[in-house]
């Protein structure tokens, strides 16, 4: 458990990751333990540190709204041409009527997968 004059400094920082980190790396430096075996602690603090920064750059980086707009569009098009698509294979049903149905189903699920998407791209809430 973190003393409450850590915890505050922590919360105070400008960027907490980094001074957390920095506490890390204070605290494993004054482990009472052999110099090799901290080195090695101390590289594998580094490269979750070098993960972080990674980690911010995907954050700060935008996806183009151009990119959302299009493949909703796209979509949006061929799903309005779909039922033209299945009029020959649901011929077989009375006045085409099996059209409504199969197209309401393949549109919630491909707009559904549309808008997961759409929620992948930005997994971290801002």
């Amino acid at each position: 458990k973190l003393p409450k004059e850590q915890a505050d400094s922590i919360i105070k920082a400008a960027h907490r990751p980094n001074r957390a980190l920095q506490d890390l790396s204070d605290s494993i430096e004054n482990l009472p333990m052999h110099f090799m075996r901290r080195d090695e602690i101390h590289k594998a603090a580094t490269i979750f540190e070098d993960n972080l920064g990674s980690s911010e750059r995907l954050l700060s980086s935008p996806i183009p709204v151009f990119y959302s707009r299009h493949t909703a569009r796209f979509l949006s098009f061929w799903l309005l041409l779909l039922p033209f698509a299945l009029w020959g294979p649901l011929g077989n049903s009375w006045n085409h009527i099996d059209l409504v149905p199969a197209t309401a189903v393949l549109s919630v699920f491909l707009f559904g997968i549309e808008e997961l998407a759409t929620q992948l791209e930005e997994p971290f809430t801002i």
